[in-house]
């Protein structure tokens, strides 16, 4: 069995690179459509919240300490970096900026859960933190563009509720209620369909890295020139998120599982609210848009790497 588990956390690592390097060849024969993605996701989600009981839920949301560091690190010294590191690397009026900060700003709701299942971090805490994450940053993120671009603008808070109606609730509630069915089953038939969920999480997380990189490559061929900057922005914020959150989980004494959501929460960005938001409120500017999809295909591999590290220290 330990055998068994030593392979599992490289073989999941290499199958999750591998759907990374198939989705960008296949990038550049077909483009399927952008709709698998959305799918993946909530097929992810369902499997993760399968696994996830009221109780566990209830135990998160009773974790106050995690719950405000983390809010604390994603809101007020993750901001803070991501304008330090964009102010060095890029000029504070371009478009590039502003695209960073609103790349860099915002933390993820939906796939950085898959991600705390794979570092052995723990997904009850993170999904309690969800619907907060949520919520802070699109009220927030007017805040952070007028106070590091110059930008007066006002995001709808609609976006919150779909985004939580339709990534959240829905999902959760279709879950539980699965769940539900199984346990009157029978406990035998629970135990089994969890580890079914546990399987199709993965599949589905496959699947999602697979359509990101299939649908977004070209895209990124046709933009090198934003390319290098880019990627010293987000490498640098990255690295020094890693370190922070080693750091403050060494501070506070985290268990591994809540330092392993921590830093999987900070390093996770919230690509697609983005880029739908950006699209709202910068029609022209494209660039904006390519840098949040530039971010996102530098974040996957970056999640797969953390992934492997974290649950190797276990």
């Amino acid at each position: 069995m330990s055998a068994y588990v030593d392979m599992k956390a490289y073989l999941e690592p290499l199958i999750l690179i591998v759907a990374v390097t198939i989705g960008a060849l296949s990038g550049f024969v077909y483009s399927i459509q952008a709709g698998v993605v959305d799918y993946s996701i909530i097929a992810m989600l369902c499997c993760l919240f399968f696994n996830v009981s009221a109780d566990h839920l209830l135990q998160g949301i009773k974790n106050k300490k995690y719950l405000f560091t983390a809010c604390f690190v994603n809101f007020v010294l993750l901001p803070i970096i991501a304008f330090v590191v964009s102010s060095i690397c890029i000029d504070n009026s371009s478009m590039v900026f502003v695209g960073l900060i609103i790349y860099l700003v915002a933390p993820c709701t939906d796939w950085f859960l898959g991600f705390t299942k794979l570092a052995h971090g723990d997904v009850a805490v993170n999904l309690a933190l969800l619907p907060i994450n949520l919520l802070l940053q699109i009220l927030l993120l007017p805040l952070y563009l007028f106070l590091f671009t110059n930008s007066n603008l006002h995001v709808e808070i609609n976006a919150f509720f779909d985004m939580f109606f339709h990534w959240i609730l829905y999902p959760f509630l279709f879950a539980q209620c699965i769940r539900f069915f199984c346990r009157k089953i029978g406990k035998v038939f629970l135990e089994k369909s969890n580890v079914f969920a546990e399987q199709g999480m993965f599949i589905a997380l496959i699947i999602l890295v697979f359509a990101i990189f299939n649908n977004n490559i070209q895209s990124l061929l046709s933009n090198l020139s934003i390319l290098p900057m880019t990627l010293i922005v987000v490498v640098c914020f990255f690295l020094i998120v890693y370190f922070l959150g080693v750091c403050i989980s060494k501070k506070l004494g985290f268990t591994h599982a809540e330092k392993a959501s921590l830093i999987i929460t900070a390093s996770a960005r919230n690509t697609p609210l983005m880029l739908a938001i950006s699209v709202g409120l910068f029609p022209s500017e494209t660039v904006i848009q390519l840098i949040l999809i530039l971010g996102m295909l530098i974040e996957f591999p970056h999640l797969i790497l953390l992934s492997f590290l974290l649950r190797r220290k276990t």
